[in-house]
């Protein structure tokens, strides 16, 4: 599959184990080719004195089903209004 959006990179791990060996990992986030899509994906490797085994999973979610989702779970927040625009704080 073509990944022509850039990946935002989540979480990206190194550990050394005593007697496992090497193990390496990364978590992305990145929006499908037609950007309908966002798409989780976990990338493992496992570096050992009897060879290298890796695996990588995805996760696939509609955008759209997505912010449905976050607008039915999440929690309003109050409804703020008058008749001057509020102060902004400024951003640092």
């Amino acid at each position: 599959m073509p990944r022509n959006s850039p990946s935002l990179m989540l979480e990206q791990r190194l550990v050394k184990r005593a007697n496992s060996g090497l193990h390496c990992s990364e978590t992305s986030l990145r929006l499908s080719d037609d950007e309908r899509e966002l798409i989780l994906s976990r990338y493992i490797e496992l570096y050992r004195p009897e060879g290298v085994e890796w695996v990588e999973r995805s996760h696939r979610v509609s955008v759209a089903a997505l912010l449905r989702w976050i607008i039915a779970q999440g929690e309003a927040l109050p409804v703020e209004q008058g008749q001057e625009p509020p102060a902004r704080q400024a951003m640092n």
